[in-house]
């Protein structure tokens, strides 16, 4: 496989949808990144799709547009990269829940950037709540 920017791959999320995305982004996955270094270093090529037991198409389609929106940033990532997904979120109607899924789909995919961004987004919500009940109320969690 060449890193050429217009290279594909084949991504396939938990409830079964496939998603072609550009190699740029799948390089940013370290358990995909990690087949694909294993694949040159043996001089081997598939096309083979790559599963994706834990992440759901909804989620990996909301990170792929994140990423796409900030991939040239090279400075002030964490100050823009948080903006845009606030506005995504916005953009969505995203509720707390939606990014927790976001989160726990980053870390599986150890997208180290996002990772970091997103916990920092819901850490700004938590410290915005006033007491236990607000966070009850904000993150719908109604038992204890």
């Amino acid at each position: 496989m060449s890193s050429s920017s217009s290279e594909a791959i084949q991504l396939q999320t938990n409830d079964g949808v496939i998603h072609t995305v550009d190699m740029r982004f799948a390089l940013q996955i370290c358990p995909v990144r990690n087949m694909i270094m294993q694949e040159r270093q043996k001089n081997l090529h598939t096309d083979d799709v790559i599963p994706l037991p834990r992440v759901d198409a909804k989620n990996l389609r909301f990170i792929i547009k994140w990423w796409t929106s900030v991939q040239n940033l090279d400075e002030n990532l964490l100050t823009m990269g948080k903006r845009k997904l606030k506005q995504l979120l916005t953009a969505e109607h995203a509720n707390h829940q939606f990014l927790l899924q976001i989160i726990l789909a980053a870390d599986y995919l150890q997208m180290e950037k996002f990772l970091l961004i997103s916990t920092h987004l819901m850490a700004d919500a938590l410290n915005e709540c006033e007491s236990v009940e607000e966070i009850r109320r904000k993150f719908f969690w109604n038992k204890v």
